[in-house]
């Protein structure tokens, strides 16, 4: 089974698994250097410079701002220069903001950093990588968008314990500027390998070949791409979806019941990754390595639901797996919100590495399921838009609530919102087969 997946129909590794191995490898970058570990620069930081956690917070929020309003762009720029160009940019645009990083003395040059950051890490981690990926799997899809989505978990895993140590001992300064260097020595080459589609290489999405003319194609393997631009049905709707025009895909409530519930994820996403850390330091009293294990932990069962989110999404319902990793989150908040000791804290890490890792692969594959290959980056793009919302909302919010309450409460209502969010899911439905969008009334 396992090499049916990898292979192509002439019995060599397909190419597009080595796609899925540069996503892995520029997520476990973003998701490690930045997104994941910018919590072990968060309190230094602040102590340095006397900030409040609401001005450090608000540039992580500012910067999913640009993030949302960007997406769009971004998918525009993939289709028309291809994934592996914006990856290179994304990566060298990656490298500058930790240097900018490196030389921040004021508010606005760490409002000016952040942002650069935040830009770098989005189309060299996520947005190229997710695009190919789309492009080149139909079948294996949600496998595929699972293996690569590892990264986000190990980032945390390689990356957590070093960049504590780091900090310690030699300043985030230095930290940040080693952090550029991996930019460019890993992230370059790597973005060489990434290739759009396989339609010009003669291949056809998971490693089948082209049926010659007149002939049908073997069952299970995907027909060859259509001139139309919505070529004649042949599978089951959830398997290979419509080739939605992104006009069509945003009439359509799919999308925006989608983006709104992985907002609403996004928003426990976006206060754990700046305030967890902060908060086992200040207000559990725990030391930072003993942070950083928590972290270790919440990584690693991340990264291990990865490829199990993937394979769960290509046998059965997504919506409803969906449903159960955003009641998942819920009950990590409330765990994380109510913590005391140790194993708690272990415990809230499971729980939310679970719910994370297999929420991240079932969410992305459903927008290929649902709408296509052909509009996939400029609607994820215009997904972002909304999903932003939630990296916007959630680290000023848990911020402000510490700074004049405590982070307790701000977990306490995000767990809240995220077990609602959860019956958006429950009650979707795929966008109908063959016949027009319909519109939101």
């Amino acid at each position: 089974m396992l090499i049916s997946w990898l292979t192509d129909r002439s019995g060599r590794v397909f190419y597009g698994w080595w796609i899925v191995g540069v996503g892995l490898v520029s997520m476990t970058l973003s998701s490690g250097l930045f997104y994941n570990g910018f919590g072990f620069y968060f309190e230094p930081m602040r102590q340095q410079f006397n900030w409040s956690r609401t001005v450090l917070s608000g540039a992580f929020s500012l910067s999913r701002l640009e993030g949302g309003f960007l997406g769009p762009i971004e998918g525009y720029m993939i289709q028309r220069l291809g994934p592996r160009k914006v990856m290179m940019m994304g990566f060298v645009i990656f490298a500058l903001g930790f240097v900018f990083l490196s030389q921040v003395n004021s508010v606005l040059t760490f409002y000016a950093a952040f942002m650069v950051l935040a830009l770098g890490s989005g189309l060299a981690g996520f947005s190229a990588a997710v695009a190919s990926i789309n492009n080149w799997f139909r079948r294996n899809r949600g496998k595929a968008m699972g293996a690569a989505m590892l990264g986000l978990g190990l980032g945390g895993v390689i990356f957590s314990p070093a960049l504590a140590a780091s900090v310690s001992a030699f300043g985030w300064e230095r930290t940040a500027l080693g952090s550029a260097l991996l930019m460019i020595v890993i992230g370059l080459p790597i973005s060489l390998i990434v290739r759009f589609s396989p339609e010009p290489y003669g291949y056809l999405p998971d490693g089948d070949k082209p049926a010659p003319p007149g002939q049908a194609a073997p069952p299970g393997q995907a027909p060859p791409p259509a001139a139309p631009a919505r070529p004649a049905r042949a599978y089951p709707r959830r398997q290979y979806g419509e080739e939605f025009t992104v006009g069509e895909a945003l009439k359509t409530p799919a999308f925006w019941l989608i983006s709104t519930g992985h907002a609403l994820a996004l928003v426990v996403i976006s206060s754990i990754g700046l305030h967890q850390v902060p908060y086992m330091e200040t207000d559990l009293g725990f030391s930072r390595g003993s942070a950083a294990q928590v972290l270790v932990v919440l990584s690693g069962v991340a990264m291990l639901s990865q490829p199990f989110g993937g394979f769960l999404g290509d046998r059965y319902r997504k919506e409803y797996i969906a449903a159960a990793t955003l009641l998942g989150h819920c009950a990590a908040m409330l765990l994380l919100a109510t913590a005391d000791s140790y194993p708690l804290l272990m415990l809230y890490a499971v729980v939310q590495g679970i719910s994370w890792g297999t929420r991240g692969p079932i969410l992305t594959a459903m927008r290929g399921d649902y709408f296509g290959r052909k509009s996939f980056a400029v609607i994820m793009g215009f997904s972002q838009m909304i999903m932003m919302l939630g990296m916007v909302v959630g680290p000023v919010f848990t911020g402000y609530m510490a700074d004049n309450y405590s982070y307790s409460s701000a977990f306490l209502m995000i767990a809240a919102a995220v077990g609602a969010g959860s019956l958006l899911f429950v009650f979707m439905k795929s966008p109908k087969p063959g016949a027009p969008a319909p519109a939101l009334r």
